[in-house]
C-alpha cells in the first residue's frame, strides 16, 4: 500500500493531442489536489464533499487521469511444489512490529502458515488436515479466539493459529519465526498472554534476524562431546555384527542443516561410516565404529542437538558357540545342529530361482517384442501375401493327357475309349456314313480345320486346341 500511495503522490501524465504521445506534467497542480480526501484543510475552504470541488479540479483529473509512478508487482511467495487454492491473511501485533501472516490452503488437504517479514516471505508451518485426495475448500479466521477454520468435501477441522507449546527450547521458539511466540522465561508462550505493566521477565521474540545465538546466550562453539545435561541423553542401538544400519536426524525447520559427530569431531566419509543425502548416517555394525554418535542442527548461527545415539554390536552366545566348535578340514565342515554353518548348508535357493526365471522370461518377451517392432514392415507385407493368398487361390492348368484313340476309330476291344481327349457328339454312331462335298465344308473357316481319313470318312474338325467329331 505504500507503493501505491507513492504513486498517487507523484507526477501526473498527459497527452499529446498532436503526437499522440504521452509526458509527465511539470506544471503546478491545482489545490485541492485531484484525488485526495477531504481534509480539516479543505473544509475550510467550504468543500465538505467531492461534489463540490471546483470545475478547474474536475477538469483537470479529466485530462490528466493517469499517474506517472508505476507500482510493480513481485512474487510474495512461490512454492513449486504446493498448488495454493484458499488464502487468508492476519495482521498480528508482534513484540517490536506488527506482522502479516497467511494461512494457504493446498490442492493436497494441507495447511501452511507463513509470514511476511517485507523483504521475503517464510512459511513457518506445515499442517497436513485431510487426505491428500481433498482440497481445502475454504479457510475461515476467528481472531478473537485464535482459530483458524478448513473445509473441504469431507468436514471441518479447527485449527489454532499457534502452537507455542510446540517449541522446548530458546533456539526453536526463536528460528521458528512465530509472531504469535515468544520466548518468557524457560518456555515458549502466546504473546497474546504479555502484559508489559505486569511482566517480571523478560519477553524475546527475533522474527527478521533470527538472532538466537545471543539472545539465548548460547554459544556457537561447544566443547567436543558436550551435550545439555538431561537435554539428549545418549540412546543405545543395538546392532547385528557387520550389518548396515541407518541412524535418523529429524529436523524441526526446513532452513536448518545436519552436523554429525563421532566422538565430537565430523564425521567423514569412510567405507563404514557415511551420510546420505536425505542427512541419515549409514553405518555398519562392527567393532572398530562404536562411541558417540550425535546429530546437530546448525541454523542463524545457533546449534542445537538433535540426536544421541550410542552403537552396540551384539555378541550372542551362539555366535561364540559357533566360533569354537567350527571346523574346518579339506572334506567337509562340522558345526552344531542349531549353528550358523547348518543354516547355510540347509538353505533354500528356491525363491532366486523363482526371481531368476521370471527375468529370464521376462527378457526373452522383450527381445521377441523388440524383434517384432524392427521387423514390422516385412511382417505387414507378409501378412498381406497370405491374405492374398487366400481370398483369390491359384488354379493349375488342366494339363490334357495325350491323345490315344486313333482317328480311325479302330482299336482293341479289351482297351475302352479314353474321351478325355476327344468328345464325340454321338458315341453310338450306327457306322462309317458317306459325306457329301457340301457335308465336308468347314464350319468356320478361320477357327476350324477339316480333316478326312480315307480309313475313316468321318471328319474331325478342329475347333481351336480342342480336336471333335462333327456330324453335320
Amino acid at each position: 500500500m505504500k507503493d501505491v500511495q507513492r504513486a498517487f503522490d507523484g507526477f501526473y501524465k498527459a497527452v499529446n493531442r498532436e503526437t499522440l504521445q504521452w509526458y509527465t506534467v511539470a506544471y503546478e497542480v491545482p489545490t485541492p489536489r485531484p484525488g485526495s480526501c477531504i481534509t480539516n484543510s479543505t473544509r475550510e475552504r467550504r468543500i465538505n464533499s467531492s461534489l463540490q470541488l471546483p470545475d478547474r479540479v474536475l477538469n483537470f483529473l479529466k485530462d490528466h487521469f493517469l499517474m506517472d509512478g508505476q507500482v510493480r508487482s513481485r512474487l510474495l511467495l512461490l512454492q513449486p511444489q504446493a498448488r495454493y487454492q484458499r488464502v487468508t491473511v492476519h495482521r498480528v501485533a508482534g513484540l517490536h512490529r506488527t506482522y502479516d501472516v497467511l494461512f494457504l490452503g493446498t490442492k493436497d488437504g494441507r495447511l501452511h502458515k507463513a509470514v511476511d517479514v517485507g523483504s521475503s516471505v517464510h512459511v513457518i508451518e506445515e499442517l497436513q488436515i485431510f487426505s491428500p485426495g481433498q482440497p481445502v475448500q475454504n479457510l475461515l479466521l476467528d481472531p478473537n479466539r485464535g482459530l483458524v477454520y478448513a473445509a473441504s468435501y469431507s468436514g471441518v477441522v479447527q485449527v489454532p493459529v499457534a502452537n507455542c507449546d510446540l517449541y522446548r527450547s530458546c533456539g526453536d521458539c526463536l528460528l521458528a519465526r512465530d509472531p504469535y511466540c515468544a520466548w518468557s522465561g524457560n518456555r515458549c508462550r502466546r504473546l497474546s498472554l504479555y502484559r508489559p505493566e505486569a511482566t517480571s521477565r523478560p519477553w524475546i521474540q527475533d522474527i527478521e534476524g533470527t538472532n538466537a545465538r545471543d539472545l539465548c546466550n548460547a554459544s556457537f562453539v561447544k566443547s567436543q562431546g558436550a551435550a545439555p545435561a538431561g537435554e539428549k541423553p545418549c540412546e543405545p542401538v543395538p546392532f547385528q555384527p557387520n550389518t548396515v544400519n541407518t541412524l535418523a536426524c529429524p529436523l524441526l525447520s526446513n532452513l536448518a542443516t545436519r552436523l554429525w559427530l563421532h566422538n565430537g569431531k565430523p564425521v567423514n566419509g569412510s567405507a563404514s561410516c557415511r551420510v546420505l543425502p536425505t542427512g541419515d548416517l549409514l553405518l555398519v555394525g562392527s567393532q572398530q565404529e562404536l562411541g558417540v554418535f550425535q546429530c546437530w542442527s546448525l541454523e542463524g548461527g545457533f546449534r542445537q542437538l538433535v540426536a544421541n545415539y550410542c552403537p552396540v554390536v551384539l555378541d550372542t552366545a551362539a555366535d561364540r558357540r559357533v566360533k569354537g566348535s567350527v571346523v574346518i578340514n579339506t572334506s567337509r565342515v562340522s558345526a552344531p545342529a542349531h549353528g550358523k554353518a547348518s543354516w547355510g548348508a540347509g538353505r533354500s535357493y528356491w525363491t532366486e530361482f523363482l526371481v531368476m526365471s521370471v527375468l529370464f522370461v521376462l527378457v526373452i518377451v522383450l527381445l521377441i517384442l523388440f524383434f517384432l517392432y524392427r521387423h514390422r514392415d516385412g511382417m505387414k507385407v507378409f501378412l498381406k501375401q497370405g491374405e492374398r493368398a487366400s481370398v483369390h487361390p491359384k488354379t493349375r492348368p488342366v494339363v490334357l493327357p495325350p491323345e490315344t484313340r486313333p482317328l480311325n476309330g479302330v482299336g482293341p476291344p479289351s482297351i475302352p475309349p479314353d474321351h478325355r481327349g476327344y468328345q464325340a457328339l454321338s458315341d453310338n454312331s450306327p457306322g462309317p456314313q458317306v459325306f457329301t462335298e457340301s457335308e465336308k465344308r468347314p464350319l468356320s473357316i478361320h477357327d476350324s480345320f477339316v480333316e478326312v481319313s480315307p480309313v475313316c470318312p468321318r471328319p474331325r474338325v478342329r475347333l481351336g486346341s480342342e480336336i471333335r467329331d462333327s456330324v453335320v
